[in-house]
């Protein structure tokens, strides 16, 4: 018989997400935060690090941090917390359990890890550059009117003010750094990040109410992602294709397909800007890591999704053989639609080193096609093989050769060109 004085508890779920278990997430927590937390006790090596000789631009430095808060913001939009097991779902209706609850306890989490990551962050890069108590209260009132932002929008259903609202912070940050901002204007600048978490506070309905559609809809979107890192097999997450409006595939062809594509999956362009734009005021805030390595990962992020629709051809040959085209013209064809991308994306960063008087060297452009080449080797990769044709030593255990191999097709390329870029400039 159930005590209707006592709120039951999802059987099953570990408190604290099982890191006070002793197993092994316990151990993971005990010794990564104790490698995090000795970075504070080691200033002078991550200074040298960080900064090399070149002296701390703490405008960079904390317009950097307002960027960490606009991709964690989009993250935190994207709403992933919301889901329940098919199942746990029909349990809690019979059940002294609030589903609203589950939900609103997973939010919290998620929000708590985000305050938690740009915190350290933030704090480590004053710490290391030796900053004042001006620039931590600055630090402070970035984050704090960021993380009231992220609540008072993610607890809510979507709105279509929740694309725009990220841009506009990242490009507040990138105006911090190139205006060379004071802490004291920067205070403001939260304090007006503040004021506009309270004016997007109302509007659409709490997250927690949604229905049983939604919340299965979540379900499946977080198995896809578990299945994908459980049998090491990334492809799996490659974003799928709204509908492309206008664009008709009744006279399929190759190029057609390829920018069908393009168009479904447009809502990645905020994505483009934001990696601009991060990769921009990074190369300012963190000078010792070399351009080339600041543009390779940016343009292989900022391209990955747009070159989805060949990866999901590539993994479905009935659709490649309905389409009649050969595989060197798919790849040619996709190739084509990612080359304007990049161009887009190319051109989005040239602005952002502009707006802040800087510049990368023209080596490191270079890794923009070589970025290009990487996603389509990555996204034509064969389709997983578990077979045991040898294996290779790895921390995590021994992993098959053919596994490994498949793996890292595409960031090989991608590294192999940072490595030779770097050597070279």
């Amino acid at each position: 018989m159930v005590s209707l004085g006592v709120r039951q508890r999802v059987p099953g779920r570990k408190r604290f997400g099982g890191v006070f278990s002793g197993d092994s997430a316990t151990f993971v927590l005990i010794f990564g935060g104790g490698f995090l937390f000795t970075a504070f006790f080691r200033t002078a090596s991550w200074h040298r690090v960080l900064f090399g000789q070149s002296p701390v631009d703490y405008p960079a430095v904390l317009g950097l941090v307002l960027l960490c808060c606009a991709v964690g913001w989009r993250s935190l939009l994207r709403r992933g917390f919301v889901w329940a097991e098919p199942a746990e779902l029909t349990w809690m209706d019979f059940a002294r359990v609030d589903r609203r609850r589950v939900v609103a306890a997973r939010f919290a989490g998620a929000l708590t890890g985000f305050v938690a990551v740009v915190a350290y962050l933030a704090a480590l890069m004053l710490a290391v550059g030796g900053g004042g108590a001006d620039l931590w209260r600055a630090g402070f009132a970035l984050i704090v009117g960021s993380a009231v932002l992220v609540f008072a929008t993610a607890r809510r259903t979507a709105l279509r003010v929740d694309t725009a609202g990220p841009l506009v912070l990242a490009v507040a940050g990138v105006a911090i750094a190139a205006a060379r901002l004071g802490p004291s204007p920067v205070q403001y600048v939260g304090g007006a990040v503040l004021l506009c978490a309270v004016a997007l506070a109302f509007g659409g309905g709490p997250v927690t109410r949604v229905g049983r559609a939604v919340l299965l809809d979540g379900w499946n979107a977080r198995v896809l992602r578990s299945v994908a890192v459980t049998f090491l097999d990334p492809m799996m997450m490659l974003p799928e294709s709204a509908p492309a409006g206008s664009w008709s595939l009744r006279h399929p062809s190759a190029l057609r397909l390829a920018w069908a594509g393009v168009v479904g999956r447009s809502r990645y362009l905020g994505a483009l800007l934001l990696v601009a734009l991060a990769v921009s005021v990074g190369h300012v805030a963190v000078p010792t890591l070399p351009g080339a390595v600041l543009v390779g990962l940016g343009a292989y992020v900022a391209l990955t999704p747009f070159g989805a629709g060949l990866g999901v051809l590539w993994r479905n040959p009935g659709r490649r053989r309905w389409l009649g085209s050969s595989d060197l013209e798919l790849v040619l064809t996709h190739g084509v639609a990612l080359v304007v991308v990049a161009v887009v994306w190319s051109a989005l960063l040239g602005a952002g080193l502009l707006a802040l008087g800087t510049s990368v060297s023209g080596l490191a452009w270079v890794m923009v096609p070589v970025a290009v080449l990487a996603v389509l080797r990555t996204v034509t990769r064969k389709p997983v093989d578990y077979s045991s044709a040898g294996f290779v030593d790895t921390p995590a255990g021994p992993l098959p050769a053919n596994l490994a191999r498949q793996l890292f097709r595409g960031p090989d390329l991608l590294a192999a060109g940072i490595v030779v870029l770097s050597l070279i400039g």
